[in-house]
């Protein structure tokens, strides 16, 4: 699935380190694994090649290691050490390794679990800007890359962020002179309702945790949300909002709260219930749960549904991805021919206008409008594929964080068997 993601990793390391670096995860992604000599002698030919810029094994190295510093590359060893280790997965799980990594000990691989944490830092931070303003979502920015450094990416929240700090690593042109201004933009992040920020103290001019479980749960409801409005329309978004909220709610209560008639909410609730997007639990208060003497309480189970929607994504990734494939591969006379005809007129030059025209005309009306319609259609595919896999990783961050608490909160006794 990850792999529809594969283009916003190489575009994120090209805005954060250069054209070099984002030349060496392309080369890294492209071949799973690959060794330090391999990887450096294909960058500088593909630097050199395409990008035309002096490249020398010194700055490739340098900005590898710069990779690895901030860990979106990491060294794996190679099989017969990998295997040697039992708490490693099985080679059958590896992923398949370039050719001279049985000869060398070290192979380097993208780490993306890395880059996915990253992109939810960057889902914090647009979700921020949206709800408070710029300024917030560039403070917002500061404290993750401050707590980047910090903690290990899969932490469910940051060690502590002081005041001085974010003071000192905010860029000048965002206009925060002081720390009382800075203050008050760290209150408000502090007291809104996503709780993506917890006040933990006044040392260093006031102390803050970001909460990344809390922030992500409130950008999986949000993604839930807008599945709902989609699905069932504004109304029923309405009541899934209040049960998000309150958790628990007879219809009574929901109805009053949301200022519609008992039909009404009956039907949304009734129709989101056999969608499986809520669920009820009956509390009857005589033991033979005579109807008149049992109410029913409805509630979200956002992990279950959160799963749900997790394999209907999946489902759809494929289905869009599927379709692109099958477009191209009905017009591939055509686009091979729009690729010779390019070539054609990469060869001629600016001078040879007439030529050009004639070479031009190769391509007929018809053709141009098809290609068009092609290029429209694999287009809002692409920006489908992305914009599910960006739900879905939200998702994926999600559950692991709720695995994550059930196992701190019921930790395995001493001597227990593992599973």
């Amino acid at each position: 699935m990850f792999y529809c993601l594969y283009p916003s990793y190489v575009y994120c390391v090209k805005v954060l380190y250069g054209n070099v670096a984002e030349v060496l995860i392309e080369e890294i992604l492209h071949h799973g694994q690959i060794t330090r000599q391999s990887l450096i002698s294909k960058t500088i030919t593909k630097v050199e090649h395409n990008i035309k810029e002096k490249a020398t094994e010194k700055s490739i190295s340098e900005k590898l290691e710069l990779l690895m510093q901030t860990r979106f590359v990491e060294v794996c060893l190679d099989e017969q050490t990998e295997t040697s280790s039992a708490d490693e997965p099985p080679p059958s799980k590896r992923l398949k390794r370039d050719g001279d990594c049985a000869k060398d000990k070290v192979c380097y691989k993208v780490c993306v679990s890395r880059f996915n944490y990253y992109h939810r830092d960057l889902q914090i931070v647009d979700a921020v800007t949206r709800r408070l303003s710029p300024k917030h979502g560039e403070i917002m920015s500061t404290m993750l890359r401050l707590a980047e450094v910090k903690n290990s990416p899969s932490a469910l929240q940051s060690s502590l962020i002081s005041s001085n700090e974010i003071f000192n690593a905010l860029p000048k042109e965002l206009g925060i002179t002081s720390r009382t201004l800075l203050d008050v933009y760290l209150m408000t992040l502090a007291d809104d309702e996503m709780g993506i920020i917890m006040k933990a103290g006044d040392s260093g001019g006031g102390s803050y945790i970001i909460n990344y479980r809390e922030a992500v749960s409130s950008l999986c409801k949000a993604s839930m949300e807008a599945v709902v409005l989609e699905k069932f329309g504004a109304r029923s978004r309405r009541l899934f909002r209040l049960l998000l909220l309150t958790q628990h709610l007879e219809q009574q209560k929901l109805e009053e709260k949301a200022m519609m008639s008992s039909k009404v909410v009956n039907e949304l609730l009734y129709e989101m219930f056999t969608e499986q997007y809520i669920t009820a639990t009956e509390i009857a208060k005589t033991t033979d749960h005579v109807p008149s003497k049992t109410f029913y309480c409805f509630t979200v189970a956002v992990e279950q549904l959160a799963r749900r929607l997790l394999q209907n994504n999946y489902q759809s990734i494929l289905n869009l991805s599927t379709k692109r494939v099958q477009i191209l591969a009905d017009n591939k006379r055509l686009l091979e021919k729009k690729q010779k005809v390019d070539a054609i007129l990469a060869t001629l030059g600016e001078v040879e206008a007439e030529q050009r025209q004639e070479v031009e005309e190769i391509i007929t009306p018809s053709e141009s409008q098809q290609l068009h319609t092609v290029k429209l259609q694999t287009d809002r595919l692409e920006n489908g594929e992305l914009q599910l896999t960006a739900s879905t990783l939200i998702w994926e961050i999600h559950l692991e964080y709720c695995t994550a608490k059930r196992i701190a909160e019921n930790p395995k006794p001493k001597g227990a068997p593992k599973t």
